[in-house]
């Protein structure tokens, strides 16, 4: 394996924990074509550790390895295993929709693997598993057993999803997850198909509705599938799910359907608009949850992205009713958990609102955190009793 040295702020930085190289930070030429696994060493030529590199990636360089190893179908194969292993070991119950793989946090960065009942969505952010694609899917199946047969694979490369096992007949597959069905779009649908990393959020948040004893009407913006909403139909009147998406939408009405759930009205609006027309009708919810897709993607957009979650979350606070429930989430790795709470201490403040913090989570445990790797953190979800200033 070729060696590639690093700068000695560079070389530290990985030593900390962290996985990612980036353009600039490698004195070896980077192009578009660039496909390889290399020895990344430091200043004094020391090994830092294994690393693929896809020059067409936002990524270029992920190390995989603190040590020198191959990156072959045998390892790929046995990380596969150990990911696998480990959704074994989690309180899942009945739902067939979970992750498989988490890129970084199962050692194969750049990889992510979803399932979603008999359907699995495959992420490939950087090249170099595509000749294992084979491989990867037939140890899946391997380890999910006969009785959970996988009959549709889309692949996602570079931006594009293509059909790698099945046909488009099969690319919608109906999953569970804490007891509710879903329906996932392999194709077209967010992420690898549908939202994933919520899962035991959804149920704090009924158990939060039922110790504070709330009754009434739920909110759930910027609501996908329904993921919030169908889970707070079973504890509150009636629920409003929004999402500007009319495909998004759609979902809802058919995820509520399937569920025989009558209380949930899927709203297609723009959610600025939306919250800016309750505060003119003055009209509130005793439950809202706020959960917007990454308002910054990169750390240059920190601070674009706390002026929006600012704006957001002093029109959702301002439609939660006195002594009502408070969700706030940031999936934006750039914003940190102290980042969201100053917003919010803002946001509350500003609408004369007194916030009791109840909780403080992370995404669902199998979306795994591996707190040397920081890669692997990036949910907020911050639950909140509400009441008026005095």
């Amino acid at each position: 394996m070729k060696r590639w040295k690093l700068s000695r702020k560079t070389s530290q930085r990985l030593e900390t924990g962290q996985v990612w190289v980036y353009r600039g930070e490698v004195e070896a030429e980077l192009t578009a074509e660039t496909l390889d696994t290399v020895l990344l060493v430091d200043d004094r030529g020391r090994l830092i550790g294994s690393a693929l590199v896809d020059g067409a990636s936002p990524v270029p360089v992920r190390l995989y390895s603190r040590r020198e190893q191959v990156l072959d179908g045998d390892l790929i194969a046995t990380r596969v295993q150990g990911a696998m292993e480990w959704r074994k070991r989690l309180a899942l119950g009945a739902s067939t929709g979970y992750r498989l793989v988490f890129s970084e946090a199962d050692g194969l960065p750049g990889l992510t693997i979803d399932r979603f009942g008999a359907g699995l969505g495959i992420q490939c952010n950087v090249r170099n598993y595509g000749e294992y694609l084979d491989l990867i899917v037939g140890k899946i199946q391997e380890q999910l057993g006969p009785e959970d047969r996988i009959d549709c694979v889309v692949r996602e490369l570079g931006g594009e999803r293509t059909l790698f096992l099945g046909d488009e007949a099969k690319a919608k597959p109906i999953y569970r997850m804490n007891q509710l069905k879903f329906e996932a779009d392999l194709l077209e649908g967010p992420k690898t198909g549908a939202f994933l990393d919520q899962r035991e959020n959804y149920f704090a948040a009924t158990n939060w509705i039922r110790l504070l004893g709330i009754y009434g009407r739920g909110l759930d913006l910027y609501s996908s599938y329904g993921g919030f909403a169908l889970h707070l139909a079973g504890v509150l009147d009636k629920v409003d799910a929004v999402d500007s998406s009319k495909t998004a939408v759609t979902g809802i009405v058919e995820n509520a359907r399937r569920n025989e759930l009558n209380n949930v009205r899927a709203i297609e609006s723009d959610v600025k608009q939306f919250l800016r027309g309750l505060g003119q009708a003055r009209r509130q919810y005793e439950c809202v949850i706020a959960d917007p897709p990454a308002f910054a993607k990169q750390v240059r957009q920190k601070e674009e992205a706390t002026r929006a979650y600012y704006d957001l979350n002093l029109r959702a606070l301002s439609a939660v009713a006195p002594s009502g429930m408070f969700v706030s989430c940031s999936c934006s790795r750039a914003v940190s958990e102290s980042d969201l709470l100053n917003v919010i201490r803002e946001a509350a403040q500003q609408s004369r609102k007194t916030l009791t913090l109840l909780e403080k989570r992370s995404q669902a445990l199998d979306h795994r955190e591996v707190i040397s790797i920081p890669e692997t953190s990036y949910l907020k979800c911050l639950y909140f009793s509400v009441s008026t200033s005095h």
